[in-house]
Formats: structure tokens, sequence, C-alpha cells
């Protein structure tokens, strides 16, 4: 893939991402002097674009430095691009909708009793693959299952979560399991669940899931913040290192074993 920047200088580069807004600002500017003198020049909203674009840049960074993955201007701009539009779309949600966890649970807890709880996650990764996964405990916080899977294709966040949500039903129906809470780190996905889930492949998937839901009697869908929902997270992240579906019963894989233990201290 192409660098970020290509044929620029430095000085060009720093333009690129940072706009006229900034003035007479350089690349020798101190951090903190060019930040001060740009949020006092923009809106809310072009303040929280380049937040996005600033945690874009570093999550793209990361990826350097620990996979050895470039990436291009564009796909930091998208990303971030993507995440604002899934942040307006939840907050123009009709605010009168009633979605279970919708202020949403920042630890991991254990369900009432008979009750299974269902964490699920997804992750793209550099060529488009998603890695999805569904992990279930008891009302004793005891490990019952866990699912992951590598799929291979082009897609989007949006479209990846909704996918994972109905890869989990559609096994969570072959398991035959029943009284489930499944939580999901996508606010727009729970949302979508629980009001209109939408045009184009991302609701296309969300109406299929939807169906899906009148075979598992009863289940509940909720949002849960990233930290109470690190384990899910771990398996789909790991499954990029798999060659195909993986499953487990009754004994957690070594990979997850740590996660599980967090969620319980």
């Amino acid at each position: 893939m192409e660098d970020i920047v290509d044929n620029e200088t430095p000085e060009q580069g720093f333009k690129l991402f940072y706009g006229d807004c900034v003035g007479d600002c350089s690349i020798d500017d101190r951090p903190c002097e060019v930040f001060s003198r740009l949020l006092e020049q923009v809106t809310r909203e072009q303040g929280i674009q380049i937040a996005l674009l600033c945690w874009s840049l570093w999550n793209r960074r990361n990826k350097w430095v620990w996979d050895g993955a470039n990436g291009s201007a564009f796909g930091v701009v998208s990303s971030a691009n993507h995440f604002l539009r899934d942040r307006k779309e939840a907050q123009a949600k009709d605010e009168k909708r009633k979605i279970r966890g919708a202020l949403g649970a920042r630890v991991w807890s254990k369900p009432k009793e008979g009750w299974l709880k269902i964490n699920i996650d997804a992750a793209v990764f550099l060529d488009g693959s998603i890695g999805v996964s569904a992990l279930v405990r008891d009302d004793q916080a005891r490990f019952v299952a866990a699912r992951g899977r590598r799929i291979p294709g082009a897609w989007q966040p949006r479209e990846a979560e909704a996918l994972g949500l109905k890869e989990a039903l559609s096994w969570i129906i072959n398991k035959g399991y029943h009284m489930c809470i499944i939580e999901t780190d996508s606010y727009v996905l729970a949302a979508a669940c629980n009001d209109r889930p939408g045009e184009a492949m991302f609701g296309t998937i969300v109406k299929d899931c939807i169906h899906l839901f009148k075979h598992i009697n009863p289940v509940l869908i909720d949002f849960v913040y990233s930290s109470a929902n690190n384990a899910a997270h771990v398996l789909a992240q790991t499954v990029y290192s798999m060659s195909g579906l993986g499953e487990w019963y009754t004994n957690s894989p070594n990979f997850i074993t740590h996660a599980l233990y967090l969620d319980l201290s």
C-alpha cells in the first residue's frame, strides 16, 4: 500500500492533514502550539473531526510499528470518517427508542440466574477480511463455549459487526441455547436491532438477524463499552492467525484465559 504522504515534503504533508486553518504554523512548531492555535479557529464539529483523524493516525502508526503494515492517506481519512458517520447515526436515533443497555456497561457482569451471556465482536483486517467471535458464559460466570471464524472479503466495520451477530445467532440456534443476553460494543448495531435496520448491506444483514431472533426465546441485545467486551475482542483479533473455523467447549482457549480472568477481577 502507499505511504500516508506520497512525494510531498514534510511541510506539504503537514498542510495536507491540518489544512489552511493552521495559518502560519510550520512543522517546526510544537504540537501543543499547533493544536492550541487550531482549536481556537474551528467549530465544535471540526474539532471532533480533528480528534478522530488524530485517533486514526495513531491507530495507523501502531499498525506500522507492531505489524509492519503500511497504509494510505485515504485509509487514514476513511477510517476516521466511518467512525464519525457511526457517531452521527447513533446520535440521530429517536431519543424515545428503548434500547436495553443504552447507557452501556463499562465492566462485564454475569447474567441473571438461568441466563447465558454471549459477548460478540468483529475485527477488520488490513486485507479486507474480518474475524468474528462469540463467547458464551453462564450465570456463574463459567466458560460454556466460544467460536471464532475468519471471513474473506472487503468489509466495512459496520457490516463486520452485523455479520458477526448473524454468525453468532446461527450458532446459538444450532446449539439450542435459550434465555440469551447478547452484548456488543457497537451502539449502531444494537440500535438498529431495536429500531429500523436501514438499507444497503448493513441493513440487509440486520434484517436477517432480526429474523433469527425469533428462533431464540427469549433473547436480548445490549450495548456495552469495549472495556466490558474485551474477551470477545481478543478472540476476534486472534482469528486472523487461524486457518478456518475454531470452536471451543467446556475449556476456554489459552489465548483468552487472561481476558476472562480480568472480567472477574
